[in-house]
């Protein structure tokens, strides 16, 4: 990996986070908010994914991202199961990229749905460890009632449905990225 690679991995990085961040900022009207924003998010950060991904000419640039972009997530309180199923979402959107000689869009469509399987790690410790979770800094800093709130929405079958969901709303972020790449992105001769 050149040090080209790593900058366009940082650059990336820093895109993607802060589309993600534009929309999770409502997250604070309420729980409900919380799981429609990170839908819409994982829609958004198609765009900046797939820009990325016609820059991706080595095996590890995409896990490398996602190190970057969980990293930073356990940095500002997501759980550290988050990173772990991070990573491993990654290696497998490297496989299916390394499939489609890096260069298939439909394996491009379904890395990226892959890739945005990081976002179940938000919330999966409401499975296995609820009340740590309930009580973390992080949950006591978005306040008791929306911790009450939260507590009666994620119940075991929201949680799962909330998973299997980003596999869904990250193949319709591929297909964004894939759409806008070609309509604008090409066009103005920017991939």
């Amino acid at each position: 990996m050149s040090p080209r690679d790593l900058i366009n991995i940082g650059i990336f990085g820093a895109l993607y986070l802060v589309t993600i961040g534009v929309f999770t900022l409502f997250e604070f009207l309420g729980p409900v908010m919380t799981l429609l924003t990170s839908a819409v998010s994982i829609v958004a950060a198609g765009v900046p994914f797939m820009l990325f991904l016609t820059r991706v000419r080595h095996a590890g640039m995409v896990t490398v991202l996602a190190v970057i972009v969980n990293g930073f997530m356990l940095l500002i309180g997501s759980p550290p199961i988050g990173l772990v199923i991070g990573v491993v979402a990654a290696v497998i959107a490297e496989a299916l990229l390394y499939a489609g000689r890096y260069r298939s869009r439909k394996m491009s469509v379904l890395a990226y749905a892959v890739f945005s399987t990081w976002f179940a790690g938000l919330f999966m410790p409401m499975l296995y460890a609820r009340e740590e979770f309930l009580s973390s800094p992080y949950m006591e800093s978005m306040g008791e009632e929306y911790t009450r709130q939260l507590d009666d929405l994620l119940s075991p079958a929201v949680l799962i449905a909330f998973d299997v969901s980003t596999l869904v709303f990250g193949v319709i972020g591929g297909l964004l990225g894939v759409r806008l790449l070609d309509k604008h992105f090409r066009k103005a001769g920017l991939v």
